[in-house]
């Protein structure tokens, strides 16, 4: 054999025996155990993984519950904060509101007040006295005779139709006296001319008094004051002899705020103009 020959049988593979490969099989199992060996190894880092994973979740969560509580807490207590401001606390008196004072609150219930004496006087076409809308206004005496002086007044400053007359101790809203006899033809027994009115007060103050008596003081024009004063139901005629007897009526009363009984209405009247006891 010569040298080209030996070299070409020096590359081929060698042939492995039974032992050589039987060592091979079982070094590759060896392999394949020592692979399945590192698989709960794997197993357990993946677990951790979760378990670190919910862990993070439950904290996340701890702290949002944790910081609704915190927000809830300085809520309540925001309102709790505001109830005190404007409830009070136990046993103290309520706080208003900044917006709203009390000084405003008492000066907005002393205008309703006196809105509802005005109103009062305007519905009632009578006089009305300080003990009758203290009592159906539900407003202390002190007040409304305080309160009914400023409506009177301010009536009395303004230029309008209207002023609210003191008739004794009594307050009536009337027409202005210069305008009554122009307007008093819409009004049937309501406003009275000053002309009329005059012949009523002598009658009032000297009843009961003949027909005679009062033309006589009152001149010719007494004759249509007296008729005006029947029509309107403001006095009664009784006939004595050649003449009638005059007197005032309920009505009369009712409208001026005098007692019924005519000795009692006289003396309140004497005491309201200022006159003298010796007018009978």
């Amino acid at each position: 054999m010569n040298d080209n020959s030996e070299k070409e049988l020096e590359k081929l593979p060698e042939i492995e025996t039974e032992e050589e490969k039987e060592e091979i099989h079982i070094s590759e199992i060896e392999e394949n155990i020592s692979q399945v060996e590192k698989i709960p190894e794997e197993l357990g880092d993946t677990i951790d993984t979760d378990e670190n994973i919910e862990e993070e979740l439950e904290k996340e969560s701890k702290e949002e519950s944790e910081e609704d509580t915190l927000s809830f807490e300085a809520s309540e207590e925001r309102l709790s904060e505001l109830e005190t401001k404007i409830i009070g606390n136990d046993g103290e008196e309520p706080q208003i509101p900044q917006e709203i004072t009390k000084e405003d609150l008492k000066i907005q219930l002393k205008e309703l007040r006196r809105n509802l004496i005005e109103g009062a006087l305007y519905a009632a076409g009578r006089p009305l006295d300080v003990e009758e809308l203290s009592t159906k206004l539900e407003i202390p005496k002190k007040e409304v005779e305080e309160l009914v002086r400023a409506v009177a007044f301010d009536y009395l400053e303004r230029s309008g139709a209207l002023i609210v007359a003191q008739i004794g101790e009594k307050y009536q809203m009337q027409l202005r006296p210069e305008l009554t006899e122009t307007v008093s033809k819409f009004a049937k027994g309501g406003a009275i001319a000053e002309r009329y009115l005059r012949t009523l007060t002598i009658i009032a103050l000297k009843q009961p008094i003949l027909k005679s008596m009062v033309i006589k003081l009152r001149g010719s024009g007494a004759y249509d004051h007296v008729k005006y004063l029947l029509e309107n139901d403001l006095i009664s005629a009784v006939k004595k002899g050649r003449s009638a007897e005059l007197a005032t009526t309920d009505k009369y009363a009712d409208m001026f705020g005098l007692p019924k009984n005519k000795e009692e209405l006289k003396r309140m009247m004497v005491s309201q103009l200022g006159l003298g006891e010796n007018m009978n």
